[in-house]
């Protein structure tokens, strides 16, 4: 199984899913904010993970990044492929 097929597939709970739209993003901009206020910065990884992780409990299943730590660099390419195929076409 792939990176990509093992993300997608421990996020199928709709709840799980959104959260992730949230956490994604939330995680990648402390890398952008770090620069202008690193406290701030190092306050929203942890947000991110606690988003993440609490759609994973509502999922049953643990985060796709324990099983292997590329995962965690497949997030934004999850993301970025669930955004531009939010015509509801199932993703190759």
């Amino acid at each position: 199984m792939g990176l990509y097929s093992h993300y997608d597939g421990a996020h199928n709970h709709p709840l799980n899913r959104f959260l992730h739209m949230i956490a994604i993003p939330l995680g990648l901009s402390s890398i952008i904010v770090v620069w202008f206020h690193w406290i701030i910065a190092l306050l929203l990884i942890p947000t991110a993970f606690a988003l993440a992780w609490l759609g994973h409990l509502v999922e049953g299943n643990k985060p796709a990044f324990l099983t292997n730590p590329a995962h965690v660099f497949m997030a934004p390419v999850w993301m970025a492929r669930k955004i531009l195929r939010a015509d509801g076409k199932k993703s190759a």
